[in-house]
């Protein structure tokens, strides 16, 4: 199960609230409104087109690195002196998918400890992955790289908050110091070029409702705009987890968050996508591209996370229908035999688990169930109770 619960954002609601506003005005005053509303529609149409720019500048793209059998560069050579270069273990200790899940799902669970918009992991993830497209690691190098890497994230978006984090070497449990996050730091940002703002599918997301909002009466409520605004927020956020995103544009994957997040709102057929796909064809951010593989994916992130095991509240009647390969289809859990894992709800640790421990996080009440409802039956049920109105 992926450890990821919604987290509501609050870097938006300025915007909102200023749209809202628009929305209720009368005819007093409106020429003037209407001309400042004017004016963020074009503020709008610019930050969404220099996203674009940097999206398709390929300075921020990744390849597939984990098919990788040379690197130009290996991490021992970059840091000879570094006491981590006694700790390697051949053959055991490459870096693969379920380590990677991990690291975001850690990464979570110290900006939400520290209270740090989740945008940081975002931009910290883009590093990491980008580093480790040109640097071989082994899993002691890859906690540091992802210990580093967050440490820039926060000191490039928050860095008032670095203060707080206090001595980021505490994450590790004594596997490193700060001498060897320095020394990462700088072979990072030499092996980036400086790239460090990279287009997020968070920033797609909300500046797309931003500029149908600020133009367009959607007639939602205001409870359901700010739903709109999270749970949006929150499949782009899953994305994080799933390496098969690395390679998928920001802009896709914040096209299919939002896709997903009116069909648990209001069902698949709903009259509010369309409008949406429009705003992002005019803003040039939807081109008639296939989202279905990105949007049937992120759903399969949704149904292993904890956030729908938290509202999965099935009649205990219907639970009984419900049969273990059915469940198991849709709270997939990987068990490879060597991950890095955090197994402890603080956020200071950076662990290995024992793979035997791992089918633990499964939910108890979807590891006994007997017989036949269907696999795709149980998952749109889940969506429907799950992501129905009002639920988040």
């Amino acid at each position: 199960m992926l450890k990821l619960t919604m987290n509501p954002r609050k870097r938006s609601k300025r915007m909102r609230a200023y749209f809202a506003k628009l929305r209720q005005l009368g005819s007093q005053g409106m020429a003037e409104m209407e001309g400042k509303a004017m004016e963020q529609r074009e503020a709008i149409s610019e930050n969404v087109q220099s996203l674009l720019n940097q999206q398709h500048s390929g300075d921020y793209d990744c390849v597939d690195y984990l098919s990788l059998k040379v690197w130009s560069k290996n991490v021992y050579d970059l840091l000879p002196h570094c006491r981590l270069k006694h700790m390697q273990h051949p053959g055991d200790s490459r870096v693969d998918e379920f380590c990677r899940e991990q690291i975001v799902e850690w990464s979570f669970r110290v900006v939400d400890y520290f209270r740090i918009d989740r945008e940081v992991v975002a931009v910290s993830i883009s590093l990491l992955d980008r580093f480790l497209a040109q640097c071989e690691c082994d899993r002691s190098t890859f906690k540091l790289a992802a210990t580093t890497t967050l440490h820039l994230a926060v000191k490039l978006l928050h860095p008032y908050k670095l203060g707080e984090l206090g001595i980021l070497s505490d994450l590790s449990r004594g596997e490193f110091d700060m001498k060897d996050v320095a020394c990462m730091e700088r072979h990072i940002l030499q092996c980036l070029q400086w790239k460090m703002h990279p287009p997020t599918p968070n920033a797609f997301s909300t500046l797309l409702l931003d500029f149908i909002f600020s133009h367009q009466s959607l007639n939602l409520s205001s409870t359901d705009v700010d739903d709109l605004y999270d749970i949006s927020s929150f499949f782009t956020e899953l994305s994080l987890c799933d390496y098969y995103f690395v390679g998928i544009a920001p802009s896709s994957i914040a096209l299919a968050s939002v896709v997903n997040a009116l069909e648990g709102m209001f069902g698949p057929e709903n009259k509010v996508a369309p409008l949406i796909l429009a705003a992002a064809s005019k803003l040039q951010i939807f081109t008639n591209q296939d989202l279905s593989t990105a949007s049937h994916r992120l759903w399969e992130l949704y149904e292993r996370s904890e956030e729908c095991a938290l509202h999965n509240s099935f009649d205990p009647m219907e639970e009984e229908k419900v049969s273990d390969s059915a469940a198991a289809e849709i709270f997939a859990n990987k068990q490879p035999q060597n991950s890095c894992n955090s197994t402890s709800s603080s956020p200071v640790s950076v662990q290995q688990q024992n793979p035997q421990q791992s089918s633990s996080l499964l939910p108890q009440q979807h590891q006994h169930h007997s017989s036949s409802m269907t696999s795709k039956e149980l998952m749109c049920a889940m969506r429907s109770q799950a992501l129905r109105k009002g639920s988040w």
